[in-house]
């Protein structure tokens, strides 16, 4: 037989190119690692049988460890807890009943050595973290219940005797490598819809699963089930890159994922402070475990606050880009803060316009013992303010007069121990009360968190924090690339003429009197507000909708300049939809879903005013907005609660550009001139990972983006400037057009 002379490091199987380096690396990390084979023992892996799940012996050593005056009855009593008081058979349930024991600790009756009553009983000690044990486990058989078969996973990681995580790995030469070990860890857990396939309570005490074949290597949680939705870990903060062994290519994945999330460090971390239950727009709970650009971001703003000597130095900005998860890192930072002696006093103030945000920070403070204060008046606010206690207090800027804005403030307030963190924090209003603030609680720090950063942001916030590009969320497949699709090239235009060549490819089916009958409208506003101008916008926006993004069961948003013109566009975009749908009825060459395009609905999202006409005033209800909106967010042919999910199209002015976070949504038809960071603001709408067929967000654009996109980019230097065109797909005249009003730039 001929012996195999392949040096050990360039072999692409399994074991040796991605298991071995990755125990390999574990034991560097201080891991303990058992490597077992076919012929082992349960006892070679701390159990007495192979349907155990749990170290039992490691796990009562260990709460004596951490808990030093529990005596073996309550050891017994405490692990029973732990093992056997479970809420029923649900994975999920069962999953956060033990997230909750880990966070929550749980007692005994009493301490025996000194009398105390119900004394706490940890299973993790989070602050002497030598007193926790960390094993890893290769090939590791589990008995499936109620068979003679096992399951072996690749990897299973035991903090304390407890399985934490499991590590699939799969060689590079496997075709969809990532793929099929995230189906393997399905079956494993036995989410596949399939009984008797795994060993669901393996996964019970789960905070992260892993799927690797080295060059790629991405982590989820047991309610993740699309590789969409499973990411990279790609900077292992507080290591650098450069502290990895590498070649001349770089750390791998599976080595940043290893030394970023697999620190014994980290993982105490994101078990504590950077995971959460949620429910989604479907109404299903998700598990969430922050990413790597949450956490470096969350370690750097607490060290700024840890070791600033004043105000300034405990400062500055947070840039993530739209949809790579803002709201979440800013509660991820409270729990952090809370976590710290010298920060769990602090008064931490958020400034924001979404209600969104409101109901995702009252749930994360309950978990951590506090209760969100909304300040819903300037009056309000000045009196939280003043107070000495820690609160969370989050100030509405939406629900604030202007007037009031503009009022100056007293002082306050002189604690240093304040915090003021605000949501993109470069609108205009967030600069009046910004001012105030600063009179208000002259000594407070201010953390502006933004995806679209300008000069002045800086000037008001300090430097940056942390950066987390558009090109790296596109790169980490936590945001779409968008794609632009130019309807006219500009609407920038002075004459007559020029706004009839601008405007000639929308109004081709109309005779020159006819043009020239619309043009005779003379301002931007009142052309687009025209009755003809939006009847054949709209035809061609349900012609697209209806080629390119209703088939794959997605949404659309309408941004029109006024809203009168948002009224309008209802009226049109419907009377398009119907006559889209009886020529389907005569001939469907697409196999469009008919059913569905016939319960399909549209709707007008905007603000309303006193004096409102009754046209107007039927469109701007908040309860008729809450139920639109929540059928929006719901997929095409969903039902929860009597609400289904057939809103297919949003028409709105200025509502729902900013903040507003619905996957569903793949293309948005701009019909408004916006400018600046408004303007890369608006268009993120679109970028948000869904499902599978969701592959990239549109932007079909009415009014000649290109311009506009030219002083949007003009806010930022050079390097983020070609960023921001690089991961804009527009086409390359666009791109022409573009290069040629700005020298200074290199967009081919």
């Amino acid at each position: 037989m001929t012996q195999d002379k392949t040096p050990q490091y360039i072999k692409l199987d399994e074991r040796n190119h991605v298991e071995k380096p990755l125990l390999d690396q574990l034991d560097g990390l201080g891991w303990e690692v058992i490597d077992l084979d076919g012929k082992q023992h349960p006892g070679d892996s701390h159990r007495f049988n192979f349907t155990e799940v749990v170290m039992l012996p490691v796990l009562r050593a260990q709460l004596k460890v951490i808990n030093k005056w529990l005596e073996d009855d309550q050891v017994e009593e405490v692990v029973k807890q732990l093992t056997a008081s479970f809420p029923g058979t649900d994975l999920i349930k069962n999953n956060r009943h033990v997230f909750t024991l880990l966070l929550e600790n749980t007692s005994v009756s009493v301490n025996r050595r000194t009398g105390e009553k119900s004394p706490t009983v940890r299973f993790v000690d989070f602050t002497h973290r030598g007193n926790n044990r960390y094993i890893a486990v290769c090939q590791i058989k589990v008995r499936i219940l109620g068979t003679e078969h096992h399951v072996v996973p690749d990897i299973v990681l035991f903090l304390n005797g407890l399985p934490v995580a499991v590590i699939e790995c799969k060689s590079p030469k496997v075709k969809d490598a990532i793929p099929e070990a995230i189906d393997q860890l399905l079956r494993y857990s036995e989410q596949r819809g399939a009984k008797g396939e795994g060993s669901a309570p393996l996964f019970y005490y789960n905070q992260i699963v892993i799927a690797t074949c080295r060059n790629a290597a991405k982590f989820g949680t047991i309610t993740t089930h699309s590789e969409k939705h499973f990411y990279r870990w790609a900077d292992p903060y507080p290591r650098t890159v450069d502290d990895l062994p590498h070649g001349g290519s770089g750390p791998n994945d599976q080595q940043r994922l290893v030394a970023g999330m697999l620190d014994r460090d980290n993982l105490l971390d994101l078990i504590r402070t950077f995971t959460l239950f949620s429910t989604n727009d479907k109404g299903e709970t998700i598990k969430i475990v922050g990413r790597y650009q949450q956490f470096r971001a969350v370690k750097l703003a607490v060290k700024r606050l840890l070791t600033g000597q004043n105000p300034r130095e405990r400062s500055g900005i947070i840039w993530h880009t739209q949809g790579s998860g803002k709201s979440l890192t800013m509660m991820f930072m409270v729990r952090e803060m809370y976590r710290h002696t010298r920060l769990s006093h602090w008064k931490v103030v958020f400034v924001t316009d979404r209600t969104q945000l409101e109901g995702q920070l009252s749930e994360t403070s309950r978990s951590i013992g506090f209760t969100v204060k909304v300040a819903d008046s300037i009056r309000k606010l000045k009196e939280l303010l003043r107070s000495d206690s820690s609160d969370l207090i989050m100030a509405m800027i939406h629900k604030f007069r202007e007037t009031d804005l503009t009022e100056t403030f007293p002082e306050l307030n002189v604690s240093p121990h304040i915090l003021v963190m605000t949501d993109e924090a470069h609108r205009s209003q967030y600069a009046m009360l910004g001012a105030n603030l600063d009179k208000g609680i002259p000594n407070a720090a201010r953390i502006g968190y933004t995806g679209t950063p300008i000069d002045k942001t800086e000037r008001v916030f300090g430097d940056y924090i942390d950066k987390y590009t558009m090109r790296q969320s596109i790169d980490d497949g936590v945001t779409l690339e968008i794609v632009y699709e130019g309807r006219t090239h500009n609407a920038e235009v002075a004459d007559q003429a020029g706004m009839d060549r601008a405007f000639a490819d929308v109004f081709s089916d109309y005779n020159l009197q006819q043009r020239m009958e619309i043009l005779g409208y003379g301002s931007r506003d009142a052309y687009l507000e025209a009755e003809p101008t939006i009847e054949a916008k709209a035809k061609d926006m349900v012609g697209h909708y209806l080629t390119h993004v209703f088939p794959n069961g997605y949404k659309a948003q309408v941004v029109a300049t006024s809203r009168e013109a948002a009224v309008r566009y209802k009226k049109h975009i419907d009377d398009a939809l119907a006559a889209a749908l009886a020529k389907l009825e005569q001939t469907n060459p697409g196999k469009l879903d008919l059913d569905r395009l016939r319960r399909l609905t549209t709707d007008v999202i905007i603000s309303g005013s006193h004096n409102d006409l009754p046209h107007l005033k039927v469109y701007s209800d908040d309860s008729r907005h809450e139920a639109s909106i929540k059928s929006f967010k719901m997929a095409l042919g969903g039902e929860e609660e009597g609400v289904t999910g057939d809103m297919g199209i949003l028409i709105v002015m200025n509502m729902l550009i900013t903040g507003f976070d619905a996957p569903v949504e793949q293309v948005m038809y701009l019909d408004k001139v916006i400018v600046a960071h408004n303007l890369l603001q608006a268009i993120a709408r679109v970028n948000r990972v869904a499902g599978e067929s969701k592959e990239k967000g549109f932007v079909v654009d009415y009014v000649g983006i290109g311009h506009h996109l030219k002083k949007a980019i003009d806010t930022y230097d050079e390097r983020e400037q070609q960023e921001i065109i690089d991961t804009l797909s527009f086409p390359e005249e666009e791109l022409r057009e573009l290069a040629a009003s700005a020298s200074s730039m290199c967009f081919l």
